[in-house]
């Protein structure tokens, strides 16, 4: 026997390629001359198959052939020709889309160098998904729009041919399932602290994504409660707020209570003594308390303010950060000219042959300054004649320098001759554009 010749070829020229649509080492090959189904695909929709070409054995392999033949089915991202390395380290990947308007079932041939599938296809009627206002459906884009926090925005929604449904995403849920008339609702219910939703409804095979935004709803209109209904100057009252309806979340601090003053007088424009005695402010934040219809007011239930010393007007209000109010809670409260108001008033003999008398209170008129004196002895018996000052110009001048409401001490000395001891007591009369104001009598020690 004879030996012609020797013929001796690369094993890479006879290498053994995989196709699968999975891992090469986790997915299921596909052999030659089997088929691959891509299920059913809805009309004009269309789906998208990656494989995989895989090389197990130890030298790489060229890959001459990826070709697709057959309506529907077209080649993606396929190279020319390329190199699969051994080991199954890094496979070609090709994807193969489908798409058909035309119910039917398709078929086309894929070849890979040496293997040949069959591709499968039925394709299916489309859905006809169309939802009501005020939602909107663009593409597969579902938008619910704004829905305020504790309320419930709802889509309605109308499917054929009736198919199966199901909607995953926080804040979204199916409140009525397909039936005869293939109708369905789906509803979106932001809770507090959470602006946006996203989600998505699956029909069949077909995906739309849904999404909307929460938002806090307008504030109902505060109920601004007071501890009195008549207000004078100097005096402390408190203030506390309410809701005449649930407010759905609580906690947050939602905006301000503020304080302003007109003055009535014409001598000064305001009273900064008008103010809330925490903080010594005219503005506290407010929240929504546990209850959803208690305010609280800088964290406390109620707040306290002083109505200063000016007769005029106290308006309280309420500013929202970037919310509504349905209605206006503002109040104004009347603070009336009044006579003088003596706080204070005593009356000293210490000094020899001079007589003091001092007074502390305020005037929210700001027109103090005609006052007069009657002295008496220790049986009560008037001493000479009363007497009679106009202090209008100092008080003025001393008001207008003040920038603290009207309230004042005066200092007045009497000079005395004669028998200082029989003077026991004076009785002060201090008149305003209000009035007059007595001191009653002031006993000298």
């Amino acid at each position: 026997m004879k030996l012609l010749a020797a013929l001796f070829l690369p094993l890479a020229a006879y290498g053994q390629l995989t196709l699968t649509t999975g891992g090469c080492a986790t997915g299921t090959p596909i052999g030659s001359n089997s088929s691959f189904d891509f299920g059913q695909v809805a009309a004009g929709a269309t789906k998208t198959v990656t494989f995989l070409v895989c090389n197990p054995g130890n030298t790489a392999v060229n890959v001459t052939t990826i070709l697709v033949s057959g309506a529907g089915f077209v080649l993606s991202g396929a190279p020319t020709t390329y190199p699969v390395p051994p080991l199954n380290t890094n496979p070609l990947r090709f994807s193969v889309q489908f798409s058909a308007t035309t119910p039917a079932s398709y078929s086309a041939s894929l070849q890979v160098n040496s293997i040949n599938v069959f591709l499968l296809a039925t394709v299916v009627p489309g859905l006809t998904l169309s939802v009501s206002p005020p939602c909107t459906l663009a593409g597969n884009q579902i938008n619910f729009g704004s829905v305020s926090f504790g309320q419930s925005g709802l889509c309605n929604f109308s499917l054929q041919p009736a198919s199966s449904i199901a909607v995953t995403g926080s804040g979204f849920q199916i409140t009525s399932a397909p039936g005869a008339m293939q109708q369905f609702t789906i509803q979106l219910a932001p809770v507090c602290g959470t602006t946006f939703y996203s989600g998505a409804l699956s029909i069949g095979m077909q995906s739309f994504a849904l999404y909307g935004t929460g938002f806090l709803p307008p504030l109902p209109t505060p109920v601004l409660t007071l501890d009195a209904t008549t207000f004078g100057s100097n005096q402390q009252h408190t203030l506390s707020m309410s809701l005449p309806s649930v407010y759905p979340c609580p906690a947050t601090v939602l905006g301000y209570v503020n304080l302003a003053f007109t003055s009535a007088v014409g001598l000064v424009a305001d009273d900064p003594t008008v103010v809330f005695i925490s903080g010594s402010t005219r503005a506290l934040d407010f929240a929504v308390g546990a209850n959803g219809t208690q305010v609280l007011i800088a964290g406390q239930a109620n707040a306290v303010f002083n109505t200063g010393s000016t007769a005029g007007k106290i308006t309280l209000s309420v500013t929202a950060n970037g919310l509504q109010i349905n209605g206006d809670p503002t109040t104004t409260l009347t603070i009336p000219p009044a006579t003088v108001s003596i706080d204070n008033a005593s009356a000293s003999n210490q000094i020899l042959g001079q007589l003091d008398v001092s007074l502390t209170g305020f005037d929210n008129t700001y027109t103090a300054g005609v006052m007069s004196f009657t002295f008496f002895d220790s049986n009560g018996n008037t001493i000479g004649s009363t007497i009679s000052a106009d202090f209008t110009s100092n008080f003025k001048n001393f008001f207008a320098a003040q920038a603290a409401g009207s309230t004042f001490r005066a200092l007045l000395s009497f000079l005395v001759t004669g028998n200082q001891a029989q003077v026991a007591s004076v009785a002060v009369t201090l008149t305003n554009a209000a009035g007059q104001a007595q001191t009653g009598k002031l006993t000298f020690q």
